[in-house]
């Protein structure tokens, strides 16, 4: 359902069979998770009393999310509350991972593209200089994010910052890429404005333009306490161990189900000493210990039986 361009080294008999391709972060052991559910649960359709709908959803590395794919094409349409899983690498095989509220950020991969005028450099006045504007912006931004924030939880990383083509000609094009995380989206929209603002003061102070493009790639997952409470009695009741785990500043396009219903992502234990398994996740060695995914297949099963309303007679 998902892949990452890195070349497998993970020694394993069903390794990629695509050169510089594989699923370096589990993506293929969540789709035989949900799909081993969907067997275990069709033994006992007869006998529920609620739907369960599964979501095989592809393009989670993609530019694109295919979460968001789907629910603008109205896949929770009737669904009441969702939950899924992750593997992690850290936790030990048959251990679950809970987090209640604030878990993994919202994410905006936002471009600021400069335009100047290019010029040589030995007359930079008859240019305008697309560098300088980018390079203002950067000081600029960093304050503005941190004025913003109020103590929110954030991240403002700039990945890549690109202008120029030789070193005797005034630049007419720099494009900074900024990674900029958050749970809170009334400080994202706040940040959104003190960045256009400031984007088009430079520029027009410097007789230039600029584009700001700014596109949520994923809303924050905000994990409902009650449902991880539920989660972690349906963990416990299967004799599975289950750890409190701290939140992330990473993002997963989980998030965008969460803007239509309520829900928890829970993390599935991957670590096997003697397997050699835990390696991190999108890297060459990374591999899942199969039978550790029989612990999410466990409390999935499990939550959708306790779902039930007359779940007190099983």
């Amino acid at each position: 359902m998902d892949a990452l361009p890195i070349e497998e080294n993970s020694g394993l008999e069903y390794s990629s069979e695509i050169k510089g391709s594989m699923h370096a972060c589990g993506h293929d052991s969540h789709t035989a998770i949900l799909l081993a559910v969907a067997r275990c649960l069709k033994d006992v359709e007869d006998d529920l009393d609620l739907r369960v709908r599964f979501i095989f959803q592809p393009s989670e590395e993609g530019v694109i999310s295919g979460a968001k794919m789907l629910v603008d094409n109205d896949v929770m349409h009737g669904v009441e509350h969702i939950i899924a899983t992750h593997c992690e690498p850290w936790l030990n095989a048959f251990e679950i991972g809970v987090c209640k509220g604030e878990y993994m950020t919202a994410c905006v991969p936002l471009s600021i593209v400069f335009w100047g005028k290019s010029s040589h450099a030995t007359i930079p006045e008859q240019g305008v200089d697309a560098i300088a504007m980018a390079n203002r912006a950067y000081v600029e931004l960093e304050k503005a994010v941190k004025e913003e924030a109020h103590n929110h939880k954030y991240v403002w990383s700039v990945g890549r910052f690109v202008g120029g083509t030789a070193h005797n000609i005034i630049c007419d094009k720099c494009q900074m890429d900024v990674s900029f995380r958050f749970y809170d989206m009334n400080f994202a929209k706040r940040m959104q404005k003190r960045c256009l603002n400031i984007c088009n003061a430079i520029a027009k102070e410097y007789g230039g333009k600029v584009d700001v493009i700014w596109n949520m790639s994923t809303g924050p997952v905000i994990n409902d306490c009650k449902i991880v409470e539920n989660i972690t009695k349906s963990a416990k009741e299967q004799g599975l161990k289950v750890k409190t785990i701290g939140n992330k500043m990473s993002s997963e396009d989980f998030g965008w189900y969460l803007t239509k219903v309520p829900g928890c992502l829970f993390r599935y234990g991957i670590y096997d000493k003697e397997y050699g398994s835990g390696s991190a996740a999108h890297t060459c060695n990374f591999k899942i210990y199969p039978p550790a995914m029989e612990a999410a297949i466990k409390v999935f099963v499990k939550y959708v039986l306790s779902e039930r309303k007359e779940s007190e007679k099983w």
